[in-house]
């Protein structure tokens, strides 16, 4: 009964107080043991805690165990950093208590993992050794020692597995699914910590999130940290060296290694600042960073960045692009060196200088393109700055652009240039009076400006349509832009094939966008015959035609709906049609257009006198309905004849597809149709 009882025996002990050091629970404990454990180690001793708790941990339910050389510690329910494990255990099968030190040499701890361990205490020394060895290969020592106005710890980590650890790290980042760590880190502090320092090398580390939108792979490198505490204040430093592996940071893709970031700076109850800071990326360049991060997520209070000599290329490849694909700048090549300097304060950018060398940009889709820009932007938030942008050429849509030089005017986001002139082929595009500015709903910008001729002839050449004669030129009145919509107030009037262009209503919807879309009404008048058909090899026609676009609505530059007319123009001139216009009006007309000849001998004359020249399409769903100058039971006249011999060309279908329509032009145009006169 009595040695029952004894094997019984338990000693309560209750902890109600934070335990600000963990020492003293580790004290009491050797002291308890030392004194009752020779005695009763043969019985048996066991006595209980019932709750320890510290600003790192809180345990509920200890019980501590000696059996003969037998040691099991059982912790009911263990709370770290936010994780709770319950029944975890950690079992000595030949603990050694002596006056000097309490070894436990091979212990497995349970209930978090199955992790072999050992510890050393010396109490004279208030020193502490731990380690863990979860798997071959693998350890984690910690040794920790204390004297009367301090503390100190040393984390030495050997080929650390940081996936075992994933579950310490916040909710909201990605998840650590592989890669080691071998470094050693030190904390050192009185009441509370005060100082540590560490350094860390990383391999095979990789990482995502359920979205797929963070994710690392095979990453290596090494970070250098240190910070001291200093009254209220911590000075830091830290040096991350990435090295290896490639990154997604939803829209940046950082395909391999070779980034650098070193910093300093102080740290306070409701700040983060940063003085001196260097960030080197491979394939960009580098930049000196400083500033004020308000703690809790706020916006930082001001921010300073300058870069010296950015390789542009990069700077657009890795940390541009995948912010513009969806626009007209998401493909572009982009050359040429920069300097920058960028300062943030009270939540708005106060200054951005840019000043750009030897620069090019093309459009991969061979829309647009500059080169030898230069560009001196000394923008300021409160203070008017004069720049100069200068461009040694490039292209628009295939046409030369020359030497461009353009005095800016700024002020906040308002900017403008009094006048620039960009040489055009053999032309000038003057633009006048540019303005533009930036409001809460977006940026706004307006102009006006000319076109002095332009030979059409090269003009045609440039776009690769078949040579075109006379010039181009135009009249641009004010031309605005707001909301994504481009509209110009007035008509643009060009003049075209000896007669003149009216282009009114002219809105621009989403023009930087992929699918552009443009309506317009557009009139012409008293175009040269002549010249229209000699420039697309339709067969020789003279005379006059005016032609009316209305409704007219392009969607990514494709029609989709307009009401075209074309007549032959009202006055004297001559009316001569050959028998090539002929054939090529009549196929135009698809499957039944026919010639009626006044006698069956005519068709072997070269060319043919008219009355009237016209034909219509209204396209709607994709579907042309075509009508003449005149209407005939079965169809609609599209040639009158008139004259000696004169002749006379009837279509009879009504409806045609659109892409039928211009598969008929292209193969008209080409040459490649032989089709049949009766």
């Amino acid at each position: 009964m009595g040695r029952s009882l004894v094997k019984r025996l338990s000693v309560v002990c209750h902890f109600p107080f934070p335990m600000l050091l963990h020492r003293r629970a580790m004290v009491g404990l050797w002291l308890l043991l030392l004194v009752a454990a020779p005695p009763l180690a043969a019985m048996g001793l066991t006595f209980h805690v019932g709750d320890m708790t510290s600003p790192v941990f809180r345990a509920q339910g200890i019980t501590v165990s000696l059996q003969g050389a037998v040691l099991e510690v059982r912790v009911g329910q263990l709370r770290i950093h936010g994780n709770t494990w319950r029944r975890v255990r950690l079992s000595c099968p030949n603990v050694h208590i002596g006056k000097e030190e309490m070894t436990c040499s091979h212990g497995v701890l349970t209930g978090i993992g199955r992790w072999p361990l050992s510890f050393h205490y010396w109490p004279a020394q208030r020193r502490f050794v731990l380690r863990l060895a979860p798997r071959p290969g693998e350890s984690w020592r910690l040794a920790a020692r204390w004297r009367r106005h301090g503390w100190t710890g040393r984390l030495t980590v050997v080929h650390g597995r940081l996936r075992r650890w994933a579950r310490w790290l916040p909710a909201r980042l990605p998840k650590v699914t592989a890669g080691t760590v071998d470094g050693v880190f030190a904390v050192s502090g009185g009441s509370t910590l005060t100082a540590l320092r560490g350094t860390a090398q990383f391999n095979g580390v990789a990482f995502s999130d359920a979205s797929g939108l963070h994710a690392g792979d095979k990453l290596g490198g090494k970070l250098t940290f240190a910070a001291q505490q200093r009254g209220s204040v911590w000075r830091w430093t830290a040096d991350a060296d990435w090295r290896t592996g490639e990154v997604f940071w939803q829209p940046l893709y950082f395909a391999h290694g070779g980034q650098q970031v070193r910093v300093s700076g102080r740290l306070t109850d409701d700040r983060l600042q940063i003085n001196d800071g260097t960030i080197h990326l491979a394939g960009i360049g580098a930049a000196s960073i400083s500033g004020v991060w308000p703690l809790g997520g706020k916006r930082p209070r001001d921010f300073s960045v300058s870069a010296h000599d950015v390789d542009l290329r990069g700077a657009y490849k890795i940390l541009l692009q995948p912010f513009l694909a969806n626009g007209v700048f998401g493909a572009l090549r982009v050359s040429g060196r920069a300097d920058a300097v960028w300062r943030y304060a009270n939540g708005a950018t106060q200054v951005f200088d840019l000043d750009v060398r030897h620069g090019a940009i093309a459009d991969q889709r061979q829309r647009f393109a500059v080169h030898g820009i230069d560009a001196d932007v000394p923008w300021s938030r409160t203070m008017q700055r004069q720049g100069r942008l200068r461009l040694a050429g490039g292209q628009l849509l295939y046409m030369a652009l020359g030497p461009v030089n353009a005095p800016l005017t700024m002020q906040g986001w308002n900017f403008s240039v009094s006048r620039v002139e960009a040489p055009l082929l053999d032309g000038k595009l003057i633009v006048n009076g540019f303005q533009a500015n930036k409001r809460a709903d977006g940026w706004s910008w307006r102009f006006s400006g000319s076109l002095t001729p332009v030979s059409m002839k090269r003009l045609s050449h440039a776009l690769s349509l078949a040579p075109m004669h006379g010039t181009l030129a135009g009249v641009i009145p004010d031309v605005r832009y707001k909301d994504q919509r481009l509209t110009v107030d007035g008509a643009l009037l060009f003049n075209i094939f000896d007669g003149t262009a009216v282009v009114k209503r002219l809105t621009l919807l989403d023009p930087l966008g992929l699918a552009p879309r443009l309506t317009a009404d557009v009139d012409m008048r008293n175009l040269d015959l002549n010249l229209l058909t000699q420039t697309f090899a339709f067969g020789h026609i003279t005379g006059r035609i005016d032609a009316q676009v209305n409704h007219l609505v392009l969607s990514d530059w494709r029609p989709v709906q307009f009401d075209a007319v074309v007549r032959s123009s009202a006055g004297d001139y001559s009316k001569r049609i050959s028998q090539k216009a002929v054939e090529n009006i009549s196929a135009l007309g698809g499957a039944g257009a026919a010639a009626a000849i006044q006698r069956s001998f005519l068709r072997f004359f070269d060319t043919f006198g008219y009355d009237k020249i016209g034909l219509s399409c209204v396209l709607r769903q994709g579907v042309c309905r075509m009508a003449g100058v005149a209407n005939t039971p079965h169809g609609y006249i599209i040639v009158k004849g008139g004259g000696i011999p004169a002749i006379t060309v009837i279509g009879y279908n009504r409806s045609v597809g659109w892409d039928e329509l211009l598969n008929r032009l292209r193969r008209i145009t080409q040459g490649n149709l032989q089709p049949v006169v009766r």
